[in-house]
């Protein structure tokens, strides 16, 4: 049953990109508005699919796959949220709903060793549950990075598309970005913080390389933030330090969780 849901998610998700994708080509809003219904579809299976290993009377059982899933779902709610609002963050989607489904086929056909989640371990609960958020919030700001990189070039070269002359002016992009930023930033340092309460051995619980490079990301959100509010850094800079903020987060959690556990067959513990 759980992989049947998957597969409806993923498809949802893939017939939303396509419509997003027609919507901005066409600058068609009756397309937009059905990408949007078909997102918002398979984003309630997605949620049924992530309860069924999260809300349950047993002991929870995750995996990598699990928790990179249940990223994939907060990075979808988050646009879909600001749908209502002028500055809609709904493009960002022609990003993360392909990764989403790819994520959603891996999830259903590739195994990874559990971790169970115990009464005892709500700290771990608080820590999963932040850095996935954090991770969402950010990777939205990483997207929109990319947007900002992608106008740059384009007006430089004074070209311009569909895609362009759909996404807010330049300025309001990088108001965005930074927004997503800061709020990244505050619920990535709690995601630190709780994460610190059962580290007892960071070689010994295979938790060194993932503190590390957290920490690392950190340090550049912060000093990005810093650099805005006090020299005023915008445009290339901002973008490759979220982006390399970014990619020191995929690596800290995912990469060293992929090789643990996919790879080496192992797995951290507590």
């Amino acid at each position: 049953m759980h992989d049947k849901i998957l597969l409806v998610t993923a498809a949802c998700y893939l017939v939303a990109v396509i419509l997003l994708y027609m919507a901005v080509a066409e600058s068609s809003s009756r397309k937009r508005a059905l990408a949007i219904l078909a997102a918002f579809v398979g984003l309630l299976f997605h949620v049924w699919a992530q309860s069924q290993h999260w809300l349950v009377i047993t002991a929870p059982q995750v995996s990598l796959l699990n928790i990179l899933s249940l990223c994939a779902l907060v990075t979808i709610a988050i646009p879909l949220s600001s749908v209502p609002f002028k500055n809609s963050l709904f493009d960002a989607s022609l990003v993360v709903l392909p990764i989403s489904v790819l994520i959603l086929i891996a999830e259903g056909t590739i195994y990874a060793p559990q971790l169970e989640i115990t009464q005892g371990s709500g700290h771990i609960t608080a820590h999963i549950i932040t850095s996935v958020v954090a991770f969402g919030v950010l990777s939205i700001a990483g997207v929109y990075a990319l947007f900002i990189e992608l106008i740059d070039r384009l007006l430089r070269k004074h070209s311009f598309n569909k895609l362009v002359q759909s996404l807010p002016a330049l300025d309001t992009l990088e108001a965005v970005l930074f927004h997503l930023i800061q709020a990244g930033f505050v619920i990535l340092t709690v995601a630190l913080l709780t994460g610190l309460v059962y580290v007892n051995d960071l070689f010994g619980q295979h938790l060194a390389h993932k503190t590390i490079l957290s920490i690392f990301a950190w340090l550049i959100f912060a000093l990005l933030l810093w650099g805005r509010w006090k020299r005023g850094w915008r445009g290339r800079v901002a973008v490759r330090m979220t982006l390399a903020g970014i990619a020191l987060l995929l690596l800290s959690y995912f990469g060293s969780k992929l090789v643990l556990e996919i790879i080496l067959q192992r797995s951290w513990h507590l």
